[in-house]
């Protein structure tokens, strides 16, 4: 895929290690505070997302702005297509970077812009300071807080994907997801030993088991409540059918053979904006013709037989909750996030 190298593009990369597959840290990644997020509020424009719509890591991005109402407030760049130089930030036509006076084709060129001396892949999602022309953050998980952390917008219920009662399981369970799913697919998909590859198989599935039986009596992942663990679980759910399943090799189970899961998926798919955000076409594409080594002839598989509209049933567990900044917890019409007028 290509990499930067003190600012210079150079066609390499160092994501494999003795045969299997090592993620690079995300490496603008500071913490992001309260002034930050007041900002996105007080200063709309200033920021914009750039993210992939086949890429998990960028999926949970536009879930939350979208969740939060964000779309007015912080501009979104679509990069995606294929990756001659890593992505291209505007289908391989020139972009204008915001508040500046640079055009660019590449992500790539937007990190030698924030740092000149940069060396690592160049990934989305990622969060672009107009003003300071610059990279606030590349780490998916850092955005989702951000986004959740900002003041509501007028006319959106003012709650948070972490409740503070919740705030400790939600980290333990989001690194789990983390490790033994959402990267361990990558790490079965793209392994070039076979006993690397089988560990990481063997973890997909023990973790999507132990998913299936905690949704068996509980909504979402925390009982009634929308999390921010929900919002890390789901893209690799919508993508699992469609490329883990057999691009990446994890060939168990689909998870339409879950019963639980697959309605929680659907449950949480007919949530406010987020189908709006999910196209299965662009996500197939983007992996069949640039993630891997298995495809030479650049086949994109058929879309296989899903209905993601299906009426899911999952209010015979509880209503949908979200929880409040005050503490309160709000029943809510899942499709327009709005008080179902309920206790």
């Amino acid at each position: 895929m290509g990499m930067l190298v003190e600012g210079r593009w150079r066609a390499e990369d160092r994501i494999f290690e003795d045969g299997g597959f090592r993620r690079q840290a995300s490496l603008f990644d500071a913490p992001l505070g309260p002034e930050l997020a007041e900002s996105l509020r007080r200063d709309p424009g200033r920021y914009c997302l750039i993210a992939s719509l086949s890429c998990p890591w960028s999926h949970r991005a536009l879930i939350a702005r979208a969740l939060k109402g964000l779309e007015d407030t912080v501009s979104l760049q679509i990069a995606g297509g294929r990756r001659v130089e890593g992505y291209a930030v505007n289908g391989g036509a020139f972009w204008n970077v915001p508040g500046g006076d640079r055009r660019i084709v590449h992500l790539h060129e937007l990190y030698s812009l924030s740092n000149p001396s940069y060396s690592g892949r160049c990934t989305v999602p990622l969060l672009w300071d107009s003003l300071r022309q610059r990279i606030v953050c590349n780490e998916s998980a850092r955005i989702v807080r951000l986004f959740d952390q900002a003041p509501a917008v007028s006319g959106h219920l003012d709650f948070t994907l972490r409740p503070p009662h919740l705030a400790g399981e939600i980290d333990v369970l989001n690194k789990r997801l983390h490790d033994e799913l959402s990267n361990a697919v990558y790490r079965a998909g793209l392994a070039r030993r076979q006993d690397l590859y089988e560990a990481a198989v063997g973890e997909v599935f023990a973790m999507l088991d132990e998913l299936e039986a905690r949704l068996e009596e509980r909504r979402y992942l925390f009982g009634s409540v929308l999390t921010e663990s929900d919002l890390m679980l789901l893209p690799t759910l919508l993508r699992f059918d469609s490329v883990y399943h057999g691009h990446f090799r994890c060939g168990r189970r689909r998870l339409v053979d879950y019963p639980h899961l697959w309605a929680y998926a659907r449950d949480l798919f007919a949530w406010c904006g987020i189908a709006a955000t999910t196209d299965f076409r662009i996500i197939r594409e983007g992996y069949y013709l640039n993630d891997g080594d298995g495809n030479p002839f650049g086949i994109v598989a058929v879309a296989p037989d899903a209905n993601w509209f299906l009426p899911h049933g999952r209010g015979r567990l509880s209503a949908a909750k979200v929880a409040m900044r005050d503490g309160t917890m709000v029943e809510v019409e899942p499709a327009t996030l709005t008080p179902s007028g309920k206790g």
